[in-house]
């Protein structure tokens, strides 16, 4: 049996999620406890599955993307074969920020992130042209009200 999160565990993910680069010596400071443990205890969270990657939260405006849109798409059926198909076709497209499988109408909801409107309507039709896509959706973001940067505990 796993081994659940205890307080110090949950600290470390907290501390984590807020600024990835902090060193470990600062972490052991805020939480009181040794930097091996940290180390230590990081490592684990790793190991156990926690902690998948580290990466930076870029500026995507800063960055000369400056479209970021959703798009809701309905497959013919749900089927593995189907679906394996449509997500070797969409993980081509490098726009693509996310692909998630959903309840309701549509069964897909990808995440787009694009330089302008031109391209991103050129992914679009792209995408409406994968084979089993029957119908999408296209919704624009014109503002982030809050942006997602981890879990709250």
């Amino acid at each position: 049996m796993e081994k659940k999160l205890d307080t110090i565990d949950i600290s470390i993910l907290k501390l984590l999620q807020e600024d990835n680069s902090r060193p470990h010596k600062q972490i052991a400071g805020i939480i009181n406890i040794s930097t091996t443990t940290i180390c230590d205890r990081i490592k684990r969270l790793k190991t156990r599955g926690y902690i998948v990657t580290s990466v930076a939260v870029l500026s995507r405006r800063k960055l000369n993307q400056e479209v970021l849109a959703f798009i809701h798409l309905k497959l013919s059926h749900c089927s593995d074969e189907i679906i394996n198909t449509f997500k070797e076709e969409v993980s081509r497209i490098k726009e693509v920020c996310e692909c998630c499988t959903i309840t309701g109408e549509y069964n897909i909801k990808l995440k787009i992130v694009t330089t302008d409107n031109t391209s991103f309507s050129g992914i679009q039709r792209n995408i409406a042209n994968i084979k089993n896509v029957q119908a999408l959706e296209s919704y624009l973001v014109l503002d982030n009200i809050i942006t997602d940067t981890g879990f709250n505990f």
